[in-house]
């Protein structure tokens, strides 16, 4: 069996769905008297070498997969949501992954994914990270005061972290030493407790925090 074409670091790079529906759009464009692109210039935008037989392919296994998407969330609209999408959803969003990348794992729309993370409470990161604003916690995770060793979520780092001392302080109430448990920080941080999340409610749904 022949093996399995590995694409190179510029394909990877260019071979996204959003080139190939460029270029699909490019190669037959629908406007009147604009002038449609080279197979030669496709291949160019999606970084692979001028191969009209392999672009044809890209082009059909593309269409293929879109159809194949559309069908399934077709299936899926306006079912609720089961237990395994709602562990699923929220595991994943708090270990840091997209409400796009989730949605489109579940053949589901991004809003979908949004509802089930706030009607559990779940702290929603901001499009645009800012140190300097932490996100408001979710009135269903507001806590007056952790335990050493509890995990909670960071408003203000936008990461799960683990509560690692506690002091109360006259200006700020309780404030904790946590660790960042994100890929991204890796490190101490000090927060009131005003700023953090607890995750407790969420382990009644069976989701591990």
């Amino acid at each position: 069996m022949a093996s399995k074409r590995r694409k190179s670091a510029l394909e990877e790079e260019r071979m996204t769905d959003a080139n190939i529906e460029r270029v699909i759009k490019l190669l037959d464009p629908k406007e009147e008297n604009t002038k449609p692109i080279t197979k030669k210039d496709a291949c160019q935008i999606l970084g692979m070498a001028y191969n009209t037989t392999r672009l044809g392919q890209v082009i059909e296994d593309y269409k293929a997969k879109k159809q194949r998407v559309a069908e399934k969330r077709a299936q899926l609209r306006g079912k609720p949501a089961t237990e395994g999408d709602l562990q699923y959803v929220i595991a994943q969003y708090l270990n840091g992954e997209s409400i796009d990348k989730i949605s489109s794992s579940l053949y589901r729309s991004a809003q979908f994914v949004k509802r089930i993370l706030e009607e559990n409470s779940v702290p929603i990161r901001s499009n645009s990270y800012d140190y300097f604003k932490p996100q408001l916690i979710p009135e269903g995770a507001v806590r007056d005061r952790f335990s050493v060793g509890e995990i909670v979520y960071s408003t203000r780092y936008d990461s799960k972290a683990r509560i690692d001392a506690e002091q109360n302080t006259e200006k700020h109430g309780w404030v904790y030493r946590i660790w960042l448990l994100s890929e991204r920080w890796q490190q101490f941080a000090y927060q009131p407790v005003y700023e953090l999340a607890s995750l407790e409610h969420l382990k009644a749904l069976g989701i591990k925090v």
